[in-house]
């Protein structure tokens, strides 16, 4: 049996190649971008906490008020209120005395091989007094 190069061939079979390509390449590309959004989501939270270390800092204990403006804050960049859970240093302490924040969150990730998963997302910060 012989084959004979047939000129209509490569016409079809191209954009069917070009096609197959590039949904490989949006697949991998939204894949890398759902992979790397828990850690943007985490340098956000982490970010916003050490703001209010530094006003914990300058007080010696997170108020009631910078508590919910701290909460508030997170709502405000997008993080769900109800999986925000928040523990903090709440009665003044004295200068050099320890003080910590700690910020919990669970950010939702869907990936088709594994489904929909939780990444739990903990920032403890811990400083002292310095008032």
């Amino acid at each position: 049996m012989k084959f004979t190069n047939q000129k209509g061939s490569a016409i079809i079979t191209t954009p069917i190649i070009i096609a197959i390509g590039i949904m490989i390449v949006t697949t991998t590309i939204v894949m890398a971008v759902k992979i790397l959004m828990p850690y943007i989501w985490y340098e956000k939270l982490s970010s916003t906490c050490m703001k209010y270390v530094f006003i914990m800092e300058e007080y010696g204990y997170l108020t009631k008020k910078e508590a919910n403006n701290l909460e508030n804050e997170l709502i405000a960049q997008g993080f769900e209120k109800n999986k925000i859970d928040l523990a903090y240093t709440k009665t003044r302490v004295s200068y050099g005395n320890p003080i910590f924040l700690r910020v919990s969150y669970d950010y939702p990730v869907n990936l088709p091989v594994t489904g929909e998963q939780n990444v739990p997302m903990v920032i403890e910060r811990n400083s002292v007094s310095k008032r």
